[in-house]
């Protein structure tokens, strides 16, 4: 099957699984189960093979044990009562980042005061609920200086990863989230720099009240906006409108007009790094 029959397979004989092509294009695709380890549901990921007797766990390091989207998808299809979904193993050959916000989403499904000044960051780029139904797993472009595990935030925690470790993958996109993965390459240094650094601990995740955006924030904002709108090809004109808007009337402390054509005219250049 190609791509496109497999997804209507699925759509008919399983929960949907719609994902942006820029991961069903890399061969690093894995299965995975729950299984307890100490008393604890573990996730552990599987190669994707369809025999029982075949059936031998992946490792996140180790490309030779990860497969293609659509063979995964396709063993997951005919064994869901063996494993629970499928994964997607994060590379350094890849540039792409992931973030983990667990516990983040209350029983009515929405976003929790700690987690919301994330989401909005990355509002832009592939978000999806997490196999819990209570977390977010997001996908950006960039990379961070490590991996980082569990770091409290709020009643939850964030994980950053971008290397050895895997995300499993549900594709129930958090409302309506674009099938597409965006650079936000100073926005995840950024927040592993406020999630590692003592002296830092102290930045608010969330936006202020009517969702301004706190000074100390806004460049980074500003900049991560324009290079978003600068990605749609939106022209000049249209960029500034929107960042002296936005400058204006929802940051804490809004810069001059000077510096916000600044970071329009620094945009300039980057369609072609991106």
């Amino acid at each position: 099957m190609n791509r496109r029959a497999i997804s209507e397979h699925s759509k008919r004989s399983s929960p949907a699984i719609s994902v942006p092509d820029d991961l069903t294009e890399c061969d690093q695709w894995v299965l995975w189960r729950y299984e307890r380890r100490n008393g604890t549901p573990t996730k552990v990921p599987y190669q994707a093979k369809c025999a029982r007797t075949e059936r031998k766990r992946a490792s996140s390091t180790d490309p030779a044990t990860w497969t293609t989207f659509e063979d995964a998808l396709k063993i997951w299809l005919a064994e869901q009562n063996w494993y629970t979904g499928l994964g997607f193993v994060f590379s350094p050959g890849d540039p792409f980042c992931g973030i983990d916000l667990d516990d983040a989403l209350d029983a009515q499904g929405n976003v929790k005061p700690w987690a919301r000044g994330v989401v909005e960051r990355f509002g832009d780029t592939y978000m999806e609920i997490s196999p819990s139904g209570s977390g977010l797993k997001i996908w950006a472009r960039g990379s961070a200086p490590g991996n980082l595990p569990g770091v409290s935030a709020g009643d939850g925690q964030i994980e950053i990863y971008d290397h050895a470790r895997y995300f499993a993958v549900t594709g129930r996109a958090f409302r309506g989230a674009p099938q597409q993965i965006e650079d936000h390459a100073v926005d995840i240094r950024d927040l592993y720099a406020r999630l590692t650094q003592s002296r830092k601990r102290d930045w608010k995740l969330q936006p202020l009240r009517g969702g301004r955006i706190p000074h100390g924030q806004q460049h980074n904002t500003l900049v991560s906006l324009a290079g978003t709108l600068r990605a749609r090809r939106i022209c000049d004109d249209a960029i500034e409108a929107c960042l002296q808007s936005v400058n204006a009337h929802q940051c804490e402390r809004p810069g001059s007009p000077e510096h916000i054509s600044q970071i329009v005219r620094s945009s300039r250049g980057w369609g072609a790094m991106r």
